[in-house]
């Protein structure tokens, strides 16, 4: 967050967003490489070296997949890490400089359908041929495939996602610019606003306040509460995102009478 706010200061947003499509925010991948970088002892020189790659977790599993043989990313995925082109599809290396990345720890990018390797950990020999980012792939399922089509869908976070067609539009309430999924090296672009928490509140009073033993509980409480009373709670306990996108905003509750 700290970095972020140096970032924003010395004017560096305005390039991100245009390039990335996303807002200066410790939320993507790049701010928090570069803390890794430069707090974990040797981890800059090894990567100057070559010997530490970064991936988001498609990247992971790919690599885990093959053994260690393909180190591979798709465009939805590369277009939340806050270090990829959207617009030229290439990483970009002003704004690897920027955050200290070294351009040789990062992946290949290919389409969301494409060869990503083949798999022998099975028994046989299985290609990976389908790869998209979280609600890249809910927009896919959603077959939100026309421009003007919107997906909302209700996860951990909850996601809006309106595909855009071939154009990146630039939004003027701080949602984000990012590609929908991308086939044939042609991208379909998409604007998103971002809750980070919707189901994980649900998780939240079963698992850290223990109001509640199953999620299937709050449907029995929602419908048993009083409409009349009107208590608010704000999930913001890892910030909020569209479209304020503040990381130092907490949760709250508001409304409580005695």
């Amino acid at each position: 967050s700290a970095f972020c706010d140096r970032l924003r200061a010395e004017g560096n947003e305005a390039e991100i967003t245009q390039k990335t499509g996303l807002l200066l925010d410790p939320y993507f991948s790049a701010t928090k490489l570069h803390w890794l970088l430069s707090h974990v002892d040797g981890a800059a020189e090894r990567a100057a070296r070559g010997d530490l790659l970064f991936g988001t977790m498609d990247t992971y599993l790919i690599w885990k997949l093959t053994e260690g043989r393909a180190h591979v990313t798709d465009a939805t995925n590369a277009a939340r890490t806050m270090l990829y082109d959207i617009r030229r599809g290439c990483w970009d290396a002003q704004i690897c400089a920027l955050m200290q990345v070294p351009q040789s720890m990062l992946p290949e990018v290919r389409d969301c359908a494409s060869e990503f390797g083949t798999t022998h950990v099975f028994g046989a020999d299985i290609p990976v041929l389908g790869v998209a980012g979280d609600q890249q792939a809910a927009t896919i399922g959603q077959a939100c495939f026309q421009p003007g089509m919107l997906k909302s869908t209700y996860g951990t976070g909850c996601f809006a996602l309106l595909n855009t067609g071939d154009t990146p539009v630039t939004s003027t309430h701080r949602l984000l610019t990012t590609i929908a999924y991308q086939l044939d090296g042609k991208p379909t672009y998409a604007l998103e606003g971002s809750i980070f928490v919707a189901g994980a509140a649900v998780q939240w009073l079963r698992d850290g306040l223990g109001l509640i033993k199953a999620a299937a509980e709050t449907q029995v409480l929602a419908d048993q509460a009083d409409p009349q009373q009107n208590v608010i709670l704000v999930p913001a306990f890892v910030g909020l995102g569209a479209p304020y996108w503040n990381p130092d905003c907490r949760g709250a509750m508001f409304g409580l009478t005695r």
